[in-house]
């Protein structure tokens, strides 16, 4: 794609929205009708699919911009996608309660969303120049290759033996025992202590070492053996973030064309969605029947597309839930918050949308261990529509960065498998990743490292030692 290419594409997009800014001055002059909602919801469905036209024409589809604009639609959009079929009304407020958005909720819901999509994508068009796929500026290295992976199998009985013990607890207490706060009192045993993180930090590590393409399906059928046994507990995200992460990491540095099929994304897709549908029966106690296909991919949309109801909820609450404290985005850089399950005292410290938008609409079912998430479109809400719009911005220019700076940068590469699924499931979670795990992979990476360059400075000095005395002699 030639940068001529590139400028007609940003063209187009300010051309949007120009033209949308138009509108929205009509329209609030004229006064919210059901015709301008029905005619935003269309607009904004033509947007989403040019923005995800354009941005997958440019890299394919698993590029993580368009991995980012498809976990968008899976649990923002796809609620408004089914009621353009006629499958399912997006402005059902169906958790805990029972009622429709009136009209000039929904008009400002779609609003909102056209304008933070409209400049998420005019950002990321704008930080093409840093999609040049140049050549990965650090070298495969065999000390980290191997002491990873060392660390990575000493670690895996470990964690297979917490994951068990998680497993048992959940089957015996029931899945909201993941959130109550229940898990936190379990005891390992003491050779078990910290396993999991070992195992995590390693494979980060491994990934970083740059393997060959054998060895890291090697370990990498490892990993998703033991996060197939986590996910059992509940909580799909566990199996799907790191697999995500793991396909833009094979396409990105291991596989040599970068593009795939329409057909094969698609099949990618929908086996998902079947997979984690058998994950969701099996988290109740359910035996999982093969409906129609039809059925199936409705039901999903409709059950992940609940996070649209975080942003839509905020809007019509917007006299009564109101935030007095610091912004909704700084929650995960909030490092010093620990969580003590879900509490009053949690409700009342804590900087978290999710904990507090629960408590307000449902505190019993709070109480009780249940959630309704949070998102970073609703997290924007809460700064405003400037602010909305300028982190919009942000955020597609960001990502297009990151695709740049991981390939100059070993840490950043490292720090990737924190990074990336933070980015991609960013739709039903926060802005920011957690800051509290990228500082203590950050240390474990720093006493790696350290290690690893005085090692090398001995082996060098000890090496021109010997030289000298050879000529000396």
């Amino acid at each position: 794609m030639t940068k001529l290419c590139v400028s007609r594409f940003a063209f187009v997009q300010l051309i949007f929205i120009l033209t949308y800014a138009f509108q929205s001055i009509l329209f609030r002059v004229a006064g919210v009708e059901d015709s301008h909602v029905t005619l935003l919801q269309y607009e904004f469905l033509a947007v989403y699919v040019w923005s995800l036209w354009s941005a997958s024409k440019e890299t394919g589809f698993f590029n993580l911009y368009v991995m980012f604009l498809l976990t968008s639609g899976v649990f923002l959009y796809s609620r408004i996608v089914l009621d353009a079929f006629g499958m399912f009304e997006w402005y059902w407020a169906n958790k805990w309660t029972d009622f429709y958005f009136p009209a000039d909720v929904r008009y400002k819901i779609l609003s909102f969303l056209i304008w933070t999509l409209l400049f998420t994508h005019l950002g990321a068009l704008l930080g093409k120049r840093y999609l040049v796929y140049r050549q990965i500026e650090f070298p495969h290295s065999p000390f980290l290759d191997k002491l990873s992976s060392g660390l990575f199998l000493a670690a895996v009985p470990g964690t297979l033996t917490k994951y068990l013990i998680q497993l048992k607890f959940i089957m015996s207490q029931g899945y909201l025992a993941v959130y109550d706060g229940s898990m936190s009192r379990l005891s390992y045993p003491v050779w078990t202590t910290g396993a999991i993180s070992l195992m995590e930090a390693a494979y980060c590590l491994f990934l970083a070492s740059r393997p060959s393409k054998k060895k890291f399906f090697i370990i990498s059928s490892i990993f998703f053996a033991l996060k197939i046994v986590d996910v059992m507990k509940g909580g799909r995200a566990k199996l799907f973030l790191p697999f995500i992460f793991v396909t833009w990491y094979y396409y990105s540095f291991l596989k040599e064309g970068r593009s795939i099929s329409l057909i094969k994304a698609a099949l990618f897709g929908l086996g998902g969605i079947f997979i984690a549908q058998v994950l969701v029966q099996v988290r109740v106690g359910n035996d999982f029947v093969m409906g129609n296909m039809g059925d199936l991919i409705t039901l999903f949309f409709s059950q992940q597309g609940v996070s649209l109801l975080v942003l839509g909820y905020m809007v019509h609450y917007e006299s009564l839930f109101v935030n007095h404290g610091a912004p909704y985005v700084l929650y995960p850089l909030v490092f010093w918050e620990t969580f003590r399950g879900q509490s009053l005292d949690t409700v009342q410290h804590t900087v978290s949308l999710g904990h507090k938008l629960t408590y307000f609409l449902a505190p019993e079912a709070y109480l009780d261990g249940q959630g309704i998430g949070s998102s970073h479109i609703a997290e924007f809400w809460d700064l405003g529509w400037l602010g909305a719009v300028l982190m919009s911005f942000l955020l597609g220019y960001g990502i297009r960065y990151f695709e740049k700076a991981v390939r100059r940068s070993r840490t950043i590469m490292y720090l990737s498998f924190i990074l990336v699924p933070a980015i991609v499931y960013m739709p039903r979670a926060s802005f920011f990743p957690a800051l509290m795990p990228i500082l203590v992979a950050l240390l474990f990476y720093w006493v790696i490292i350290t290690w690893w360059n005085r090692r090398r400075r001995r082996a060098t000095g000890d090496i021109a030692a010997e030289a000298e005395n050879t000529l000396n002699r």
